[in-house]
């Protein structure tokens, strides 16, 4: 194993929670769910602590091995490729996406004047330079910078507390349309994003030094990203109230903008932008190097060969992929979790899982037999 290719137990720890927190705190999720939405958060981060164990237990059937080596193994490799080369047009697509996210948040708050497609492309030229030195650096770089992005998140709230901004009748009555609208928000929408998402790290897991307690921590940093984004909807929500998070196309920007303490700490929304743009790079990275990984295993070439062109093309779909930023959201809350995130996410590793079992069974019984 490359030794640029591999991170610890705590930098995984990290990914899992910035990729997991990334452009989900941006957007405001569960709107299906009202002032429930926390709720519905909440839910579905048990929900995710069950998803991240599958896919764990997944690797671990065939130990050393990523999701599209396991793909091979289970149908040969005409077959196994094709479903690779799947997996890498939804990781890229998945990749531009949230780059796309992104570029809107800071033409909103900062470069209102600054074309869309420089931003992509320094976005871009970025991340590749990361990854083009390993998959560690974007470990190492993660490890320096969450203790900022934690702090960041969690004194928004204490700074809105004190500004008197924070409404929690906002929140109330609780449940009052009874669980209905909250399984709507929870499937497919919040299952799938971002919790579901975690499907990115069945190319990464196999390059933890510790694998034995890889579920362990997949399963605590899933819990501190659930925490983050139900502190974060409950700030939405509180600051904001229902209606206006509905309207609002970044929710927790505009709520930091109600800060004003002193007549001197104002202007945090700046800041707000900082911690999203690591958890979108993050995010980005994470997707942009499955795909890479993807087509290293379908061509037998370095990953590395590929990270010009292919960054190239994320870039250049992150601008192309919708005309508007609310056709982008519209897309990717209704559209995307039905067509793509549920087949990809869900369907396909569930449906691979007997088939892994079974020709696992069928090996050892082999050797048992010489």
């Amino acid at each position: 194993m490359n030794q640029l290719e591999k991170i610890s137990l705590w930098q995984l720890y990290i990914l899992i929670v910035c990729f997991q927190v990334g452009s989900a705190v941006l957007v405001g999720i569960g709107n299906d769910a009202k002032g429930d939405a926390w709720i519905a958060v909440l839910i579905s981060a048990i929900l995710g602590i069950g998803i991240i164990l599958f896919y764990v237990y997944l690797l671990k059937t065939v130990p050393g091995k990523n999701l599209f080596e396991i793909l091979i193994f289970c149908f040969g490799k005409v077959i196994g490729k094709g479903l690779t080369l799947l997996y890498v047009v939804y990781f890229f697509y998945s990749a531009a996406r949230v780059l796309r996210d992104f570029d809107e948040l800071l033409i909103v708050s900062i470069f209102e004047a600054t074309p869309i497609e420089f931003i992509s492309i320094t976005m871009m030229l970025t991340i590749m330079y990361m990854l083009y030195h390993g998959l560690e650096v974007l470990g190492r770089t993660s490890e320096v910078f969450f203790p900022y992005v934690l702090t960041f998140i969690i004194f928004t709230g204490i700074f809105l507390l004190l500004s008197e901004e924070l409404e929690f009748h906002n929140l109330q009555p609780v449940l009052a349309n009874g669980m209905t609208p909250i399984m709507k928000a929870i499937f497919p929408q919040l299952l799938t994003f971002p919790f579901g998402e975690a499907i990115a790290f069945t190319c990464i897991i196999s390059k933890v030094i510790k694998e034995k307690k890889v579920g362990l921590v997949s399963v605590i940093a899933v819990l501190t990203s659930g925490f983050l984004l139900t502190y974060s909807s409950i700030l939405q929500i509180g600051t904001l109230g229902v209606d206006l998070k509905e309207r609002t196309n970044f929710p927790l920007l505009n709520a930091s903008r109600e800060i004003s303490l002193l007549n001197f700490i104002e202007r945090v929304d700046i800041i707000i932008v900082f911690f999203v743009m690591f958890g979108v790079i993050v995010k980005v990275s994470i997707f942009f190097f499955c795909g890479l990984k993807g087509l290293e295993v379908i061509t037998n070439k370095a990953y590395r060969k590929f990270i010009f062109p292919m960054g190239t093309l994320v870039a250049y779909l992150s601008i192309v992929i919708a005309l508007s930023y609310r056709e982008h959201i519209e897309e990717g809350l209704k559209v995307i979790p039905h067509y793509l995130h549920l087949p990809f996410q869900i369907y396909i590793p569930v449906a691979i899982l007997p088939i892994v079992l079974w020709k696992v069974k069928r090996l050892e019984r082999k050797e048992s037999s010489k």
